[in-house]
């Protein structure tokens, strides 16, 4: 896993997760390629363990979409 991580935080967003509104989390990870099962397996496995420790938010109360692009596709939207 190599590369950079940036994290935003937003508290206090209402969520409902599984019916209720005990700590919970959303998250997405947007890489520019070099995701693969592996990689995700342990990019989920570290930041569960972050909201875990630090958020009191449990493993299975928090929700991960990874999105892997091209860095094509960014460079195309940056010139708009």
């Amino acid at each position: 896993m190599e590369g950079y991580v940036m994290i935003v935080l937003k508290g206090s967003v209402p969520m409902s997760f599984g019916g209720t509104e005990q700590p919970t989390a959303y998250g997405e990870l947007v890489s520019i390629g070099g995701l693969n099962p592996d990689t995700n397996k342990k990019l989920s496995a570290a930041i569960a363990s972050i909201l875990e420790t630090k958020l009191s938010v449990p493993k299975s109360r928090f929700f991960l979409k990874f999105y892997d692009t091209k860095a094509s596709h960014l460079m195309s939207l940056s010139h708009l």
